[in-house]
């Protein structure tokens, strides 16, 4: 017993040793960045048109929509691909993805899911043989979330050329017999958040309400978000569907009861932390 027990003491050090290599050695591999993600939707639409005689206005279109939904599949998903209904050989666009099935290939609208950066192949292509063909764009939705942005890109593979998406239109000659191919690439930007409010008070209260107000450190923020736990709750919920420009909230309506609130500041939707809890007792 006495030859085991000095066995184990002779470990010690030992193990010691090895706990002290591994918790204070540097890590040989650096951590991998977790992929850029958005907590909402947006997409950008592509207007594509042809002079031509029979169509609406002089001209044949077709529209384009291509962005990311939270829920969308990196794949054919019915809820948010379109397949493109071909319109004859007047004018077509489309993007490309020739790992779909067949009939999948060729679509109108796609919507991939929330990961970066990620590309569209586009295709352009008209029997209108010397005619302007023009891509008019709208602007992305901006209501972004998580803090981080779309920088968005658009390549003339068929030129060799980028196209400036500052201006709202682009223009090239059609070639009949040589299809248009586009690279459109969408790349998340991280932002940094604003900083929190600071210092929630609550300057008057009521029998049924209560004046809230705050203040901040941040001259970029564009507005706040007011949260309440209300009486019993566990979670606060949010009481502004749109952020207040002031730096004060008048909540009305309370039954008595104590009500916990806090408050954010938003920058293009990205949000920061939350204020300092405040707790208000409502009664008579």
């Amino acid at each position: 017993m006495g030859g085991t027990r000095r066995g184990i003491l002779s470990l010690i050090p030992l193990i010691m040793g090895l706990f002290l290599l591994v918790t204070l050695a540097p890590c040989p591999l650096p951590l991998a960045p977790a992929s850029s993600a958005l907590a909402a939707d947006w997409q950008l639409g592509i207007t594509v048109t042809v002079p031509y005689s029979g169509g609406e206005g002089g001209k044949a279109s077709q529209a384009l929509a291509g962005g990311a939904r939270s829920t969308a599949l990196d794949g054919f998903d019915n809820a948010w691909d379109t397949v493109m209904f071909n319109n004859g050989t007047v004018l077509v666009a489309y993007f490309y993805h020739p790992g779909f099935a067949t009939d999948q290939q060729f679509l109108a609208r796609d919507f991939r899911a929330d990961t970066y950066p990620q590309q569209w192949d586009v295709y352009v292509s008209s029997d209108q043989d010397g005619q302007p063909i023009t891509l008019i764009r709208s602007l992305p939705q901006p209501s972004m979330g998580s803090c981080v942005e779309v920088a968005l890109s658009l390549t003339d593979v068929t030129a060799g050329s980028p196209v400036d998406l500052t201006q709202a239109a682009y223009v090239y000659t059609n070639n009949a017999a040589t299809p248009r191919q586009f690279e459109l690439t969408a790349t998340g930007v991280a932002v940094s958040p604003p900083e929190a409010p600071i210092n929630l008070f609550s300057p008057r209260k009521g029998t049924t309400g209560v004046l809230l107000a705050w203040g901040t450190n941040d001259v970029g923020v564009k507005g706040y978000r007011v949260y309440r736990k209300d009486p019993g709750a566990t979670q606060y919920h949010q009481l502004t569907v749109t952020p207040a420009t002031a730096a004060k909230y008048l909540d009305q309506g309370l039954i008595p009861g104590s009500y916990s609130y806090e408050v954010t500041a938003v920058t293009d939707d990205c949000e920061s932390g939350p204020s300092n809890a405040l707790t208000v007792s409502i009664g008579p």
